[in-house]
């Protein structure tokens, strides 16, 4: 059994609670901060950075922390130790959306990390984010 874990927030709550980037190397500096700390198995310590920017309520952020919380055992038992993290790409769409994808590597798989930025008025948000292991979609 393949396990799958896919935390994507579709979101559609107002975006000024979220704190702003001010460049799209601002954005690509808090996922790197980010994935420093999913590196060394702080997956919580990595999600808590992005708290401030992401622009979904306190409320629905902190149960997805301890969803992901509760998932961390199963996928370490089944992909092994944590080996550390790549940065794949960084790719923007027109002026105002831009995604940055890394990986944190595991002994026997991989798990995709996605960041959705949007820039409504020049300054960056945090607007989606998701983790999972489908790293079929790096081929297609």
């Amino acid at each position: 059994m393949k396990i799958f874990l896919a935390l994507l927030f579709m979101l559609v709550t107002t975006t000024s609670q979220a704190a702003m980037l001010n460049s799209k190397e601002a954005a690509r500096n808090l996922t790197d901060q980010i994935m420093t700390k999913v590196a060394t198995g702080d997956i919580e310590g990595g999600l808590l950075l992005m708290k401030p920017y992401v622009i979904i309520p306190e409320s629905e952020f902190n149960v997805m922390l301890e969803q992901t919380k509760l998932q961390l055992p199963v996928i370490q038992g089944r992909f092994g130790k944590i080996l550390g993290t790549e940065f794949i790409s960084e790719k923007a769409v027109g002026k105002s959306m831009l995604q940055i994808t890394q990986i944190q590597k595991f002994e026997k798989h991989v798990m995709s990390w996605k960041f959705i930025f949007y820039c409504p008025n020049g300054k960056w948000i945090l607007n989606t984010f998701n983790f999972d292991d489908n790293i079929r979609s790096f081929f297609e």
